[in-house]
């Protein structure tokens, strides 16, 4: 008696789902059964084969499926062959035995689909001369200054071109400089929602097309004229991101860290209180420390723009640089850092700040950005320093730009008011009100 199945089981109104059945006498009840997940139109099942009717409009789903049964089948008899000597069998160790198989197979079939990704990727490059140009023109585009955009730049552009290429080779699109139009700029911004991008993360790749188009059609290249429309927008939403005032700045100095810890503490420090990037905290040392009319400057060749910015030493920062003479610890990478940073907030603790009507814990929002926003919002607070003055400190080309750092809240604009001439205008007490 052949002792594997497959049968119909009905599911509600909807097509029924094809079970596999196991009869073994060591058993408890003598069967065993194991939904396959298969669902299939009862009109194409063969009953007396205990397979699917293979039609033309289905033909590859349908032998992939048939395929899929045998294998199960061949599994389950390779179980039981390995447990013959055994006097009863739990449905416990079939099930994992068969879950096993199933995982397996949702692997193999991810890594296919990638493959089959790639080949697809790699064919559009060829054929589409869209993409080589788009790389031609993010390997020769220069700033403002007329200079090569800087590497980062370049590695920021090729992930928009990596991911719009993914999105083409995956849905067929033949993607060219004049049909690249709101159509597109919908479908592609379904494809990273269903990608779980944020918002700001979406903005971004936006920008980068953007760019892209307009660099093409200054070249001369057809392009499709509708990224010039405001619906053809960049997608962004303020940030919750913080700073650290000075009191949190004060936790993290006394806080009780090991060596390792201690030394990353210090690196972001002593970037609160010079505001530069992440890709410029190595260029916080003595070396780059030049004296003008007695005072010592700290001189910054900016990564990303090129531009070299000139600030003075603060007090935290030339002491922790003499704590470690010529051995200044070295930065690690962004990624690395912001997961350290959560540790060290922790054990600094910081305390709660309220984002968007919940209340949320400090140490789990700052990241390696945070010591430049914290800069620039602390020298603001000061009310010792111009915005210019900052700006030349941070290397902000704007304003506008620069006052998107600044994370003030309504208490902290009150404190400022209040201080105004406005709000302190005595004078008119002496008059006598009609």
């Amino acid at each position: 008696m052949k002792n594997v199945h497959f049968k119909l089981r009905a599911q509600g109104k909807s097509d029924p789902v094809i079970v596999l059945w196991v009869f073994d006498s060591r058993f408890k009840n003598r069967k065993f059964k194991y939904s396959t997940g298969e669902i299939i139109d009862p009109e194409l099942w063969i009953k007396k084969k205990e397979r699917v009717k293979i039609i033309p409009s289905k033909e590859k789903e349908l032998v992939l499926l048939n395929n899929y049964l045998d294998q199960l089948s061949q599994f389950v008899h390779e179980f039981l062959a390995a447990k013959y000597k055994s006097i009863t069998l739990l449905r416990e160790d079939l099930r994992r035995h068969l879950n096993a198989m199933k995982v397996d197979e949702e692997k193999q079939k991810l890594i296919k689909q990638q493959q089959e990704l790639e080949i697809e990727k790699q064919r559009l490059e060829k054929e589409n001369n869209f993409f080589s140009t788009w790389e031609k023109i993010v390997n020769t585009t220069k700033n403002k200054d007329g200079l090569p955009i800087s590497e980062g730049t370049k590695r920021s552009k090729r992930q928009t071109l990596n991911l719009v290429k993914e999105h083409c080779a995956k849905n067929k699109i033949n993607l060219t400089f004049e049909n690249l139009d709101k159509v597109y700029y919908h479908d592609f911004d379904n494809y990273m929602i269903e990608k779980n991008f944020s918002p700001n993360n979406r903005g971004k790749h936006f920008k980068e097309i953007k760019a892209i188009l307009r660099e093409a059609e200054d070249r001369d290249i057809n392009v499709n004229p509708a990224f010039h429309k405001k619906s053809f927008k960049v997608i962004r939403r303020e940030s919750d991101s913080i700073y650290l005032n000075e009191i949190d700045i004060k936790k993290l100095l006394k806080a009780g860290l090991s060596p390792a810890l201690g030394k990353l503490r210090d690196i972001f420090i002593m970037a609160c209180y010079t505001g530069q990037r992440h890709s410029d905290w190595h260029q916080i040392r003595k070396e780059n420390i030049i004296i003008e009319n007695g005072r010592e400057i700290l001189k910054i060749s900016q990564q990303k723009g090129k531009k070299i910015v000139h600030l003075p030493m603060h007090p935290i920062v030339k002491s922790i640089l003499n704590k470690y003479g010529d051995n200044i610890p070295k930065v690690i990478t962004n990624q690395k850092f912001n997961l350290f940073l959560k540790t060290i907030g922790e054990k600094a603790k910081l305390g709660r700040i309220t984002i968007k009507g919940n209340i949320v814990e400090k140490s789990e929002q700052i990241s390696t950005h945070t010591a430049r926003r914290s800069f620039a919002t602390n020298a603001y607070l000061s009310r010792s320093m111009q915005v210019y003055e900052i700006m030349n400190c941070t290397g902000h080309k704007s304003e506008a730009s620069f006052l998107k750092y600044l994370k003030l809240n309504g208490m902290d604009y009150a404190k400022l008011a209040a201080e105004s001439k406005f709000f302190n205008d005595f004078e008119l007490l002496e008059l006598n009100v009609a």
